[in-house]
């Protein structure tokens, strides 16, 4: 899929021999760029965060199309919605942009059935979510057993994990997309591993 935001985007190197490199410049002033018509800025963004959105996406729908759908209209919705982003707002731009693929996603799944299409998208869960060492998938029989558990998690507390360990978001920002405060978040993860340790055992 092409992830760039605008078209004749420039290329990275085309940036000013005098700037600092575009992996270090800050969120805040490749939005401020972009919003005054400069496509390179969004493409150092895209180029920041599509790997990890996409990835989020991918286990959140559990669909490849559906996944890349989803991507393609975050990025839209950031264009359009440039002149709402709030610098001070807490967790930044990457907060703002996962909070958005979110809604994506919350519409999708209240068009399907909203738990229906939550419970799809949780049944399989790899390796890679692992809350401490006693939940590391050694087997297929486990891994078996782990979907399950994560399935019985109410949509909140699923939620949390998924947004904890496939977007790799630290609970502040979490907190900032689902709009909750910071110990709910936090609350809702430490509901969820416990209640994973009763199922698995």
């Amino acid at each position: 899929m092409d992830t760039t935001v605008g078209h004749n985007v420039m290329p990275l190197q085309a940036l000013s021999a005098q700037s600092p490199p575009a992996e270090t410049v800050p969120d805040e002033l490749l939005v401020r760029q972009l919003r005054d018509g400069d496509p390179s800025a969004g493409e150092v963004l895209v180029k920041r965060y599509a790997p990890a959105l996409l990835r989020y996406l991918q286990r959140l729908a559990r669909s490849e199309h559906l996944a890349e759908e989803l991507h393609q209209q975050t990025w839209l919705a950031v264009l359009d919605n440039l002149a709402r982003f709030d610098e001070k707002s807490a967790g930044g731009f990457k907060a703002w942009l996962f909070r958005i693929a979110t809604n994506k996603a919350n519409d999708v799944w209240r068009s399907r059935g909203r738990e229906r299409a939550m419970k799809d998208g949780l049944r399989y869960v790899s390796e890679e979510v692992h809350p401490d060492a006693s939940f590391r998938i050694e087997t297929s029989e486990e891994d078996r057993k782990l979907a399950l558990a994560i399935d019985q998690l109410p949509a909140a507390q699923r939620q949390v994990l998924m947004l904890r360990y496939y977007s790799e978001l630290k609970f502040v920002e979490i907190a900032q997309i689902l709009g909750c405060p910071l110990n709910t978040a936090l609350g809702r993860m430490h509901k969820a591993i416990l209640k994973l340790r009763e199922l698995m055992e």
